[in-house]
């Protein structure tokens, strides 16, 4: 799975395929295929924060 948000011109888009509509800048978790689909697309992936031991 991988996490990608979509940052186009528009508030919200419908992902028809996904059943869903994604909010701009709200990330979403898809499939690995899906996701490269999506950032084809432009949307951006969101890379998993590193957790720093205190």
């Amino acid at each position: 799975m991988k996490t990608v948000a979509y940052g186009g011109p528009y508030a919200a888009v419908e992902v028809p395929s996904l059943g869903l509509t994604a909010a701009k800048g709200d990330p979403i978790e898809v499939a690995e295929d899906v996701a490269q689909a999506l950032i084809r697309q432009g949307w951006q992936e969101i890379k998993a924060k590193k957790e720093t031991a205190k």
